[in-house]
């Protein structure tokens, strides 16, 4: 699945210089292989099981409430001053 993510630029910049030294142009396998073990290790194929099981249970009212909380979450964090504007 393709998304956007926002990183520093230091992020950036290690991630590119890792996916230079592996010979890789882009770094998305990096950045999965990372997540992987992040989500292996922590326990959280068990979790992957649930939300499975759990599709489709969250009603339309469930959705817009959770949406409206995203949002307003959003809002209020701060502003990251190595972050790049993605829009």
């Amino acid at each position: 699945m393709r998304t956007t993510i926002e990183l520093s630029d230091r992020t950036y910049i290690l991630l590119r210089a890792r996916a230079a030294e592996r010979g890789m142009r882009g770094f998305s396998a990096i950045v999965e292989e990372a997540l992987e073990r992040l989500f292996h290790e922590g326990g959280d194929d068990d979790l992957l099981a649930a939300r499975t099981e759990a599709e489709g249970a969250w009603s339309a009212a469930d959705v817009e409430e959770w949406e409206r909380a995203r949002e307003e979450a959003r809002a209020s964090w701060p502003v990251d001053r190595f972050s790049t504007p993605t829009s």
